[in-house]
């Protein structure tokens, strides 16, 4: 795991340094929490050891250190949290330096989005209302054939 920065893994190391010290206390085994947490022992070991690059993403350590104080009697969720609370805040700080480096292309696509709708109402409204043809436009095309048939014959 390489993703905490050294804040973070300060962090992990006085919590998982509090998690060791009250399993001791308790006379806990490392092999009986691994059974009821139902967590590798060998993961547990690189916990309390502080090998954490032996340990997967901190999304999973965060679980594995809730289930690890709830075996012990502790608030599981709190200890969690304060991990979490650091990843996050962490997480949070890159993002925002990720996305100053980026251009704004939001406002273009949002154009877009709306030339496309309007674009596509109008269609679907064609469509759904054709323009009618009605019997006066018609009438003037009868009308005016039957007068020149009707001059054809007069003048025969």
């Amino acid at each position: 795991m390489t993703l905490l920065n050294e804040a973070q893994v300060e962090q992990l190391k006085e919590i998982t340094t509090y998690l060791r010290q009250v399993r001791q206390e308790k006379s806990i085994r490392i092999e009986e929490i691994a059974a009821q947490t139902l967590i590798r022992a060998g993961i547990l070991q690189a916990l309390e050891e502080e090998r954490f690059e032996e340990l997967p993403e901190p999304i999973f350590v965060q679980g594995f250190i809730r289930r690890y104080g709830d075996a012990l009697g502790l608030d599981g969720n709190a200890l969690s949290h304060t991990l979490i609370n650091n990843v996050v805040h962490q997480d949070s700080n890159n993002n925002h330096k990720d996305s100053d480096n980026k251009p704004n292309t939001y406002i273009p696509l949002v154009v877009t989005y709306i030339l496309l709708l309007v674009a596509a109402s109008a269609g679907l409204l064609y469509i759904l209302n054709p323009p009618q043809i009605t019997s006066e436009s018609l009438t003037p095309k009868v009308n005016g054939q039957q007068s020149m048939v009707t001059n054809s014959m007069n003048s025969n």
